[in-house]
């Protein structure tokens, strides 16, 4: 599989949010289903992240180990407006990145990308967002996601009590918003290594 050519093509995310911001102006979403479901988590979803992304503030630690790396991380993310767990977790990567001069990131769209996507599946399912980690020659290190390994844990105790999807979405939002990024940032610290 030929990384560099997914991260050539992929958009930063500054243009990912303009593109999102478009996409709730015209009250559609990314991807193929145009659900109104999906068009109505999309314009929450704009919401959270310019609040992520404005707000977060980066662990003094993981802020350290950013500055200090001096290899170079290109890191590709599969998203869609409509996740909330990219939601929750693209803003707060990209911000993290953006402080270091190493690291650069550029975000594709699952359903555009599926080849990709299928290589880092999670359980079997095309899960997102996913964050592909290449070094410097764009040779794979590592990938992470869908969300931080708490919050897999409680959406594996929400499934295994049959709750419906509704009540899923509630209980996932409800743990972002305790953790307030912590975990994701903590996990972050690995990429760095």
């Amino acid at each position: 599989m030929n990384y560099r050519e997914y991260f050539e093509k992929g958009i930063s995310y500054d243009k990912y949010m303009q593109e999102f911001e478009l996409a709730v102006a015209e009250k559609r979403t990314s991807g193929p289903n145009q659900d109104e479901m999906y068009v109505r988590y999309t314009m929450l979803n704009l919401h959270r992240s310019n609040r992520l992304f404005k707000h977060t503030e980066i662990l003094e630690e993981l802020s350290l180990v950013v500055n200090a790396y001096t290899k170079k991380l290109n890191v590709i993310v599969l998203s869609e407006f409509w996740c909330g767990d990219a939601a929750q977790n693209v803003p707060v990567i990209a911000k993290v990145l953006s402080i270091s001069e190493n690291a650069e990131m550029r975000i594709l769209f699952r359903d555009e990308n599926l080849e990709l996507m299928d290589k880092f599946l999670t359980n079997g399912g095309r899960s997102i967002p996913k964050v592909v980690l290449l070094d410097e020659n764009f040779n794979l290190v590592g990938s992470w996601g869908p969300r931080p390994a708490l919050a897999q844990e409680e959406m594996a105790r929400l499934k295994a009590e049959n709750s419906d999807f509704e009540v899923i979405i509630e209980g996932i939002q409800k743990w972002y918003n305790n953790d307030k990024s912590l975990s994701l940032q903590r996990e972050m610290l690995d990429w760095f290594k």
